[in-house]
């Protein structure tokens, strides 16, 4: 029975216990559902090329057992017959390849199979986000068949592609743009096209991406009233759009303000998905007049979880994946020592306030076993009494330290700033790389330098010249780079220049050299400190 006619014949709270039932479980009933599934997986991926490889032709036959003998792995493990597409390697036929950023423009992609029981899951999975996410309280929903839904998701090959797709079969929305036309035009065509579609006809749902969403809040006014959007190019015009447009637009002039979305648009469900969605919830739902539900996933994890009601924490989905937790404390050892294994924790097993590196075993025909996507969570409360939810809710934080991520579009590692350096030529010395944000929450990157002085082009460089220079080269290296600032108007970089052997004088001070990618905080205050004594002392500093 489709998904449309359920809400026809169905109760609401029938229509929920089959969605978003989950959120009832008890831990115990929880930990059920993934041992059986994991039990499932692991006779499927046992019997394959691939798992052969992964489990050294062991097949555990309990979750301790499966945790003790089947080792950690990372897309290195994978990345030869999955690039190559090596469908008799798999323990399930694929019905879809979907793609992301790997390593910058290194090794530019990463594929991931999907196999059609995994699309059934994921189908279920994006409902019950959908249906949360008009929901204010547990068991009340008000999603209906022939809702205008906004898509501002990365097509496929992309996971955030298949929205509309697993949708489209089980309820009549109408997406703007349509899934047709979002096919042949690009990601910021795609985002006009659907903006001005919805200024014409409004709006009941929007599934996007935050830091495009926060990109289009920022600039609402500008968007509304310039461009392929201007109002005079408004042709076949809703009259109940058109009343709410001028109304919008009295209020803005009267109170002297910008005009915001809420003033147009009145939205029944808020969907963003993105790595820095938590930054931008209070800023949304203050112009949007909706707090949206973030939902977490990607193109290994599948769709991972999603908010409640309350929209104060991750949960995740029972029957998309085997879960495990790396500590932080335990994942940076491991850093250190590649030989270190670290322990790892179960759902019934994470602390509050804790932060923790995820590890995946896909169910149903996943290719990925025991598999770290490069993503940390912190662990905001093992049970909400307030919402009678008894599971463990989550947050995103970042990607693991050793990986610089800008606006969910680029992954940046140390190997593919030192490619870009080769590639410039820039008289680099030494230099360290962290993510920060800038006065509206967006990152970027801020690059420190310091300069070769046996190099004579060193002595006529400064902050801004390094910058265009090093920016051209990560444009040309990285393509999604190329779109920060082509979609997202951002300036993804900063550079400072540290005076010569800033870092040699931070090593032997402390007694370590500073990490090149994400170093702590802690790290460059100390290091900050260690250069104004140099200052003051009028030398040096040693």
């Amino acid at each position: 029975m489709r998904f449309k006619t359920k809400l026809k014949k169905c109760s609401q709270q029938e229509i929920w216990d089959e969605y978003c039932g989950f959120l009832d479980l008890s831990i115990d009933e929880y930990m059920d559902i993934q041992y059986r599934l994991l039990h499932e997986q692991i006779e499927l991926f046992s019997d394959s090329g691939m798992g052969k490889r992964i489990m050294h032709g062991q097949k555990p036959e309990t979750p301790e057992e499966f945790r003790k003998t089947v080792p950690l792995t990372t897309y290195d493990d994978y990345a030869d017959i999955l690039l190559n597409q090596r469908k008799s390697m798999l323990p399930a036929e694929p019905v879809v390849w979907l793609e992301t950023t790997w390593e910058s423009g290194s090794r530019p992609k990463k594929l991931a199979p999907y196999s059609k029981q995994m699309l059934d899951i994921y189908s279920n999975n994006i409902i019950a986000a959908m249906i949360l996410s008009t929901s204010e309280e547990r068991g009340k929903f008000a999603v209906r068949s022939g809702d205008r839904a906004l898509y501002g998701l990365a097509p496929l090959p992309y996971a955030t592609g298949l929205f509309p797709l697993l949708i489209a079969p089980e309820i009549d929305l109408h997406f703007m743009p349509s899934i047709k036309d979002a096919r042949n035009l690009s990601f910021s065509e795609q985002n006009k096209r659907g903006f001005y579609t919805a200024m014409k006809a409004g709006l009941d749902q929007f599934f996007g991406m935050s830091s495009v969403v926060y990109t289009i809040t920022k600039n609402f006014e500008h968007f509304t009233s310039s461009g392929s959007v201007n109002l005079k190019n408004l042709i076949g015009i809703r009259p109940n759009m058109l009343v709410r447009i001028l109304k919008a637009k009295y209020l803005s002039s009267r109170d002297n303000r910008p005009m915001m979305p809420k003033d147009i648009f009145d939205l029944k469900g808020f969907v963003c998905v993105g790595t820095d969605t938590s930054l931008f919830k209070e800023e949304l739902e203050k112009n949007w007049g909706r707090k949206p539900l973030e939902i977490h996933g990607g193109t290994e994890p599948s769709c991972l979880g999603t908010e409640t009601w309350s929209r104060n924490g991750l949960v995740f989905f029972p029957d998309n994946a085997f879960y495990e937790f790396i500590p932080v404390d335990e994942m940076l050892k491991n850093e250190a020592d590649p030989d270190y294994v670290p322990k790892t924790y179960l759902m019934n097993e994470v602390t509050a306030n804790r932060n923790y590196e995820i590890v995946l075993t896909l169910f149903k025909g996943g290719a990925f076993m025991r598999y770290r996507p490069g993503d940390v969570y912190r662990c905001l409360r093992t049970v909400n009494e307030h919402d009678n939810v008894m599971l463990p809710q989550f947050e995103y934080l970042d990607r693991i330290p050793t990986i610089i991520d800008i606006a969910g579009f680029t992954r940046i590692t140390e190997a593919s700033i030192k490619r870009v350096l080769e590639l410039s030529r820039l008289p680099v010395g030494d230099w360290f790389a962290l993510k920060e944000y800038d006065g509206d929450k967006r990152s970027f990157m801020h690059f420190y330098v310091e300069l070769d002085t046996d190099t004579p082009e060193s002595a006529f460089l400064n902050e801004q010249l390094i910058k265009e220079h090093f920016s051209a080269y990560f444009r040309h290296y990285d393509h999604d780079y190329n779109d920060l600032k082509r979609l997202l108007g951002i300036e993804p970089l900063k550079i400072t220049i540290l005076p010569v052997r800033s870092l040699k004088r931070y090593e032997d001070r402390f007694g370590s050299s500073m990490r090149k990618i994400n170093p702590s905080m802690q790290d460059v205050i100390d290091l900050n400190h260690l250069l104004y004594d140099g200052i003051e002392m009028g030398s040096d500093g040693a």
